[in-house]
């Protein structure tokens, strides 16, 4: 299972370099670098991944898996060419932006200079020809997973020779941009873009603990003449460490968006569900008000914004219905309920409001026809300014609806009350009927 390890590292370095290649950086040099980079990088890891190099030795032909391991070696190379030359590219962005700031007179800043270029793909060409004739006077073969070369000492130098290039050259190319980095977290101070930079520099520091590992195959090689062919455990723990710290840095202004939306969900969430008891006994009675089709399973919503967006429509719905069913003896019945059931004070307008809705519901559940007299009385009729005031109001008043004791009395007076008019109602239907026989 440790040898797939370095699969997902990969992608995530192969991914990367694909949202860079698409992403709107002010600085195209700079994005064209970092898309190189981490896209070479993240080829490299997934030819050098143990799988890849077996499933090539499999084929039979020994010098495949060994160019294999060879072409892998030459993108990691690439890679940190790649990263070297970043450095003059964010530089020549600064100069950019620093000339393009209003009042500064001397015009646009100067572009990333060809010779930079050059010298940095100069230098590239020259660690992959020296490389290429180390391991070609090398002429080593694969024992297992393992690069071995004869016993002559020339050859053993010439393999160590080899990893001890790519290992300097990555080294002195992750150097230059990690010295970059901490210059900028320095200036930067604290805050999100200072954290950033530092947890980028946290992944290079791993990248180049990841690196020096490669001296443990050039003394290998040397003493023994054999080394590690694709990469081992440790390297994909010390790579998926990379990859972390670099996510986490380059993810650091997202932060506080993505906290923000997790926290408007959470809470979106809960106001829904607060809502449920009030809102359950509203559509019993009024299923008018559903603007939707119901839920066949108790699952939460997909989007709780918009659910509870819909939810608070439809209980404001339920209250203007309620209208027409207000009773006016409600007040009479809360205030003995209320010296019986003293709610806190803070509580006092939500128990009002939750005292006339269940009074409301009680006789609109019943039938009784509704009371001209009583048409413009509104059991709960608060306004908020804001759909977020308007939800934690009806939250509250949800949560007295449900577990006020006084809101209970008044509903147990509201039902026998209606239920004696229902009695009444039915007795002078019989006495009605019997006067027509």
């Amino acid at each position: 299972m440790s040898d797939l390890a370095l699969y997902p590292v990969g992608l995530f370095f192969v991914l990367s370099g694909a949202h860079f290649a698409r992403s709107r950086i002010d600085s195209r040099a700079a994005a064209r670098y970092t898309c190189y980079g981490t896209a070479l990088l993240g080829a490299a890891l997934l030819v050098l991944a143990p799988p890849t190099v077996r499933a090539v030795q499999g084929t039979g032909v020994p010098v495949l898996a060994v160019l294999v391991i060879v072409l892998g070696d030459g993108l990691r190379d690439g890679a940190a060419a790649a990263i070297r030359l970043l450095v003059p590219a964010l530089r020549a962005a600064d100069a950019a932006h620093a000339a393009a700031r209003p009042g500064n007179a001397e015009g646009a800043g100067p572009a990333l200079r060809r010779p930079e270029v050059r010298g940095g793909l100069a230098l590239l060409g020259a660690v992959l020809g020296l490389r290429l004739a180390l391991i070609t006077a090398a002429a080593p073969g694969l024992a297992g997973e393992e690069l071995t070369v004869g016993p002559e000492l020339s050859a053993r130098l010439a393999l160590a020779g080899y990893t001890a290039v790519g290992m300097l050259h990555t080294a002195v190319c992750l150097v230059a941009l990690l010295r970059e980095l901490l210059r900028r977290a320095r200036a930067a101070g604290p805050g999100r873009l200072g954290t950033g930079l530092r947890l980028l520099a946290g992944g290079l520091v791993a990248g180049l603990l990841w690196n020096a590992w490669s001296m443990d195959d050039v003394l290998r090689a040397a003493a023994t003449g054999s080394q590690d062919g694709p990469e081992d455990t440790l390297c994909a723990v010390l790579g998926g460490l990379c990859a972390a710290l670099i996510a986490a840095g380059l993810g650091s202004t997202l932060w506080p968006a993505a906290a923000g939306a997790v926290r408007g969900w959470v809470r979106a969430h809960r106001r829904y569900r607060a809502l449920a008891p009030l809102w359950r006994d509203l559509h019993t009675v009024l299923p008018e008000i559903a603007l939707g089709p119901a839920r066949r399973l108790p699952l939460p919503p997909r989007d709780p914004q918009f659910a509870l967006y819909r939810r608070i429509i439809e209980i404001h719905d339920a209250r203007l219905i309620l209208r027409q069913h207000a009773d006016p003896r409600t007040a009479r019945w809360l205030d003995h309920a209320t010296r019986r059931f003293p709610p806190p004070s803070a509580h006092a307008a939500a128990t009002a409001e939750a005292a006339a809705l269940a009074a409301a519901l009680e006789l609109a559940a019943s039938g009784a026809a509704p009371q001209e007299a009583v048409l413009s009385a509104a059991p709960g009729t608060t306004a908020m300014d804001t759909m977020d005031g308007e939800a934690e109001h009806l939250a509250q008043l949800a949560r007295v609806y449900a577990t006020c004791p006084a809101v209970a009395e008044v509903r147990t007076r509201a039902r026998a009350r209606a239920e004696r008019a229902e009695r009444a109602e039915r007795a002078r239907a019989e006495r009605a009927e019997g006067a027509l026989r």
